[in-house]
């Protein structure tokens, strides 16, 4: 593809530095200007009114630029070119070994990259519209899900400060709405032995909890408990702490459940859905985000070992002379390798081969994070073939092709059917 011009954009978060080189790789034009809107609009309409009829432009950036390419994305004359920062800081110590830097160094680096280099790079294209409402869906309810986890251990490290024995009566998980109802009411110590058992029994049925033998071991643990702190004004100060962070756990969580409820409504009205929903452990929150890094483009991967290093699973080899080493790749999107490593570690409770897998890879020393990286990396395989043949996934038929092959799974998915007769997922 040529393009009449060919622009570097160095960005910051308040301007942005401006290269353009013209179709010779002459520099036609620097600038500096600001990343409001306001001032993007007007320059984007010079270049537009200088673009003779059905020419394009190249415009090269940095990633991360979201803002950026939600603003250049309207105007169908502009091409993307996402670079990762790692590609261009060594480009740009090739062009010069003093390693000298500036905004406006860098937007010429950009510039004459994509000058010399745009007809080996792919542009950078929307997905399916669908699918890239789920995935920015999902990926925001993800930072969510860390405030969320981020908050409540800090409230887990308050209430060890002054009243430990909340952590065992308010269950598992301190965002549930028993937690926060039960710290709300009874935000110390004092506060809940002043408390009448009926009271507190009456409490846990209405949120829920019924098991007798755990509401009779509560109240027993109440009965025997000794504060730990007694001095009133730190326990005004944790009092005020506790209660903001519960309240700050509360807007958090109400979020995420909007959020799930979008993902849900989005995800069922995608074609492919049913091809996700159908993997075993994928779940509501996974088969969406699995669906959300496919799409239903199908030129978009033309291979499994384009999906695996896509997603930052496949591992980088590097090797020189006699050194030879293997690591996983850093320069990768970390949602996607987690969705994909997160979700095989699912699979091991509900896939047989997967357990099957994974006890092997035990058995051989290897480390559970190095074994869920394996398997998500066999899985992609078996999803890229489902996604390109639009089929869902058969548990059955795939144990069935294990043994065609003799694989070394064979054996152990033997021993885990006779000792567990129930079919697993």
């Amino acid at each position: 593809m040529k393009h009449h011009l060919h622009i570097g954009i160095d960005r910051s978060d308040t301007s942005i530095d401006i290269c353009s080189l013209d179709a010779s790789g002459e520099t036609s034009a620097q600038a500096k200007i600001s990343t409001a809107p306001e001032s993007l609009l007007p320059w984007v309409r010079e270049l537009e009114k200088s673009l003779p009829q059905g020419h394009t432009i190249a415009l090269c950036i940095e990633q991360p630029c979201q803002n950026l390419i939600h603003f250049f994305s309207q105007f169908a004359f502009l091409c993307l070119y996402l670079v990762n920062p790692a590609v261009i800081k060594k480009y740009r110590e090739s062009l010069s070994a003093s390693r000298a830097k500036d905004d406006r160094r860098d937007a010429h680096t950009l510039a004459l990259f994509v000058f010399e280099r745009h007809a080996r790079l792919q542009p950078w294209a929307p997905t399916d519209p669908l699918a890239g409402q789920i995935a920015l869906l999902t990926e925001k309810r993800r930072q969510l899900v860390g405030i969320r986890t981020s908050l409540t251990n800090k409230l887990t490290q308050a209430l060890k400060d002054c009243y430990p024995q909340a952590l065992e009566l308010t269950g598992r998980d301190l965002h549930a709405p028993l937690a926060r109802a039960f710290l709300t009411k009874w935000p110390t110590l004092q506060a809940l032995r002043n408390a009448k058992p009926a009271t507190i029994t009456k409490f846990y049925h209405t949120h829920g909890s019924r098991r007798a033998k755990v509401i009779e071991q509560r109240l027993e643990l109440i009965k025997h408990s000794v504060p730990l702190c007694t001095d009133e004004t730190i326990l005004e100060v944790y009092t005020d702490q506790i209660l903001s962070l519960v309240c700050q756990i509360a807007t958090v969580q109400t979020s995420i459940l909007k959020f799930d409820a979008r993902i849900e409504e989005r995800t069922a009205r995608h074609q492919d859905a049913p091809i996700f929903q159908s993997l075993p452990g994928a779940g509501a929150a996974f088969s969406a985000r699995l669906l959300a890094f496919f799409g239903s483009d199908r030129g978009k991967y033309d291979s499994a070992a384009a999906v695996q290093k896509n997603s930052g699973v496949a591992p980088l080899t590097k090797q020189s002379g006699k050194t030879h080493f293997v690591h996983r790749r850093y320069a990768c999107n970390k949602f996607w390798r987690q969705t994909f490593v997160e979700w095989a570690g699912q699979t091991v409770i509900k896939s047989l081969w997967a357990k099957a897998f994974y006890q092997q890879q035990k058995a051989k020393g290897h480390r559970h994070q190095c074994i869920l990286r394996s398997l998500a990396y066999k899985w992609q395989r078996i999803l890229f073939r489902c996604w390109q043949n639009r089929e869902t996934y058969d548990e059955s038929r795939y144990l069935e092709a294990l043994k065609k092959s003799s694989s070394p799974l064979v054996p152990i998915i033997n021993t885990l059917t006779n000792s567990n007769p129930q079919p697993c997922g």
